[in-house]
């Protein structure tokens, strides 16, 4: 504590924090080791010797003398015995040794990420066509968390993306209850009937399905089955735009995302207990391809949080 803070706050002002600065000066007491002189130090342990350590990291042996001086002079402690042939540590340079490998692999390992960040200017990603309508605040989002990333994205069904996966045209992508052998579950996604049909008696329910192949296709015919609802598929409908076209006029039921008609206003839920209790929740999953890099996990993570950001997700 200075003189100034002493005199206007006298003996019991926090002796560690100068209150006319803003500033704690214990700060300036702060010991940092580089990197670069726990190498000086392994170079000679593992060369046994100044020497030789000068030789392997091409530098001269006063260098390698000062460098050890100074991690001396960081730790307060003498490194090596110096009075004793051959060289050997002293209980400080043996603690010092056992960390500073983990210290430097650390080092390499940070360095060796952000390299391969820097070179992996862009990832494809494929997007289930159920979720479709949250590329827009993604690309945003990512435009500002990563503005140097460029993500090619490929909408489609979950089965023909997890293809693409396979055969290493997509990196990532993002699916509706298509599993593949690596892949992590980010939720379960709720469903909910829509729809509203003036139904003839006796007639069959019109139900909308995207394909046989997409999940959630699957899992409303499954229901339907398992609770001797009477449906027939409406044949004009091959995507989802024609799906919710023909939900909307009025034509055909279907099941999707509990809170879809947010988005689309048009979309009327369905009366409760026409067609029973919804579907059960959807699993989701972020696959990756067998060779995709960390940076492109990590990428694909952020990409699939801002996708599904306002869904009806439950935990895994």
């Amino acid at each position: 504590m200075n003189a100034a803070c002493r005199k206007v706050f006298g003996p019991y002002a926090c002796p560690g924090f100068c209150h006319t600065s803003g500033i704690r000066w214990w700060t300036a007491l702060q010991r940092d080791i580089e990197v670069k002189l726990l190498r000086t130090l392994m170079a000679v342990v593992e060369e046994n010797g100044f020497a030789r350590a000068a030789q392997t990291l091409h530098v001269t042996q006063p260098t390698v003398s000062q460098q050890i001086q100074r991690l001396e002079s960081i730790i307060q402690a003498p490194l090596f015995q110096r009075a004793k042939r051959p060289l050997r540590l002293t209980p400080a340079g043996r603690e010092v040794v056992a960390h500073a490998r983990r210290v430097i692999l650390l080092n390499n390992e940070v360095l060796s990420k952000l390299s391969t960040l820097h070179s992996q200017k862009s990832f494809s990603m494929g997007c289930s066509v159920h979720f479709a309508d949250g590329l827009r605040s993604m690309l945003s989002q990512l435009a500002v968390e990563r503005p140097h990333l460029r993500c090619a994205m490929a909408t489609g069904l979950s089965a023909v993306l997890a293809d693409q996966l396979a055969r290493g045209e997509l990196e990532a992508a993002l699916l509706l209850g298509t599993e593949t052998p690596r892949c992590e579950t980010l939720g379960r996604l709720r469903l909910a009937w829509f729809g509203e049909v003036p139904l003839v008696p006796g007639d069959r329910f019109p139900v909308a399905l995207v394909s046989e192949r997409s999940a959630l296709s699957i899992r409303i015919v499954d229901t339907l089955a398992e609770r001797n609802v009477p449906w027939r598929s409406v044949p004009w409908c091959s995507d989802p735009v024609s799906v919710r076209a023909s939900v909307q006029a009025g034509l055909a039921y279907t099941a999707l995302p509990a809170q879809t008609h947010h988005n689309h206003p048009a979309l009327r839920p369905a009366p409760p207990g026409v067609l029973g209790p919804a579907p059960e929740p959807l699993p989701v999953y972020l696959a990756f391809s067998s060779s995709a890099p960390e940076p492109v996990v990590d990428a694909a993570r952020a990409v699939a949080r801002a996708t599904l950001k306002g869904l009806p997700l439950s935990p895994p």
